[in-house]
Order: structure tokens, then C-alpha cells, then sequence
């Protein structure tokens, strides 16, 4: 699918040319997939200052999902803990209403991955979003 393709290799000019054409912002590949997961899971160490960061706000600017989730259970947050893309990437999809706290096929939330990360920035940012919306974090979650 093009625009996963485009979202996946973070070419951003490419992802704007295939949206104001048409293409589905929440399409899905056979992995389930769309382009903001591909986008997210594609993201690696700190690239999230890059052309990445304009490519996931732009995707969400134009109704992208963040909280779908693949074949897998996993969100676009929960890539963004995994790749360790850093805490940008994560406001921009809590900003956009991504649940943090729902959790994969294996039972693991975002905050999960990003402690198994050693993601420090980015799990602050995490857990003071969910204080923020009058959660507290219990060992069951962790």
C-alpha cells in the first residue's frame, strides 16, 4: 500500500501528495498496519527531532487513528516506547487522545514498553498524562 510504504521510509513530501489525492489515512497492510503504525514501529532511537515527527503530526493532523492496533495488539505508542523514539513522538500521539493505558495481545501497555526500554523521558511523559487524567499507575498495570 503506498501510503504505509511512504509513512514507513519517512518521506513526508510523498505522504502529503498521497493524502491530498485520496489515499486512506487509516488504511491497513496485512499485518495490520497503518501508515502511522508503520511510522511509528519504523522509528529508531532518537529520530523523533526529524522529518519522522512533522511525518506522525501530519498523519494525525489529517485523522489518523493512534489508537489502532496491528495484528498484534500493539499502538503507535506502543512503538514509539519500543524504538526508543523519545518523548516528542509520544505527546504528539497523547495529544492526539492515544490510549496509554490499553495494552496489547500480551497484556503489555505502553508503560511497559517504555521501562523495558530504560526510556526515562519518555515514561515521565507517560505516567504524567495518566496523572493527568486522574489515573494512578497500580502495580497491576506495570
Amino acid at each position: 500500500i503506498p501510503l504505509i510504504s511512504a509513512a514507513q521510509l519517512g518521506k513526508l513530501r510523498l505522504v502529503r501528495l498521497l493524502v491530498e489525492g485520496g489515499a486512506q489515512v487509516n488504511e491497513r497492510n496485512q499485518r495490520g498496519e497503518t501508515p502511522l503504525l508503520a511510522a511509528c514501529r519504523a522509528l529508531r532511537g532518537d529520530q523523533s527531532g526529524s522529518s519522522m515527527l512533522r511525518l506522525i503530526q501530519y498523519l494525525l493532523r489529517n485523522q489518523a487513528d493512534p489508537s489502532i492496533q496491528d495484528k498484534t495488539g500493539h499502538t503507535a505508542l506502543m512503538y514509539t516506547c519500543m524504538e526508543r523514539a523519545g518523548p516528542d513522538v509520544a505527546v504528539a500521539l497523547i495529544s492526539a487522545s492515544s490510549d496509554r493505558c490499553m495494552e496489547d495481545y500480551a497484556g503489555a501497555s505502553a508503560l511497559v514498553y517504555a521501562i523495558n526500554a530504560r526510556d526515562q523521558d519518555t515514561l515521565t511523559v507517560l505516567l504524567d498524562a495518566c496523572r493527568a487524567r486522574g489515573r494512578d499507575i497500580g502495580l497491576h498495570q506495570l
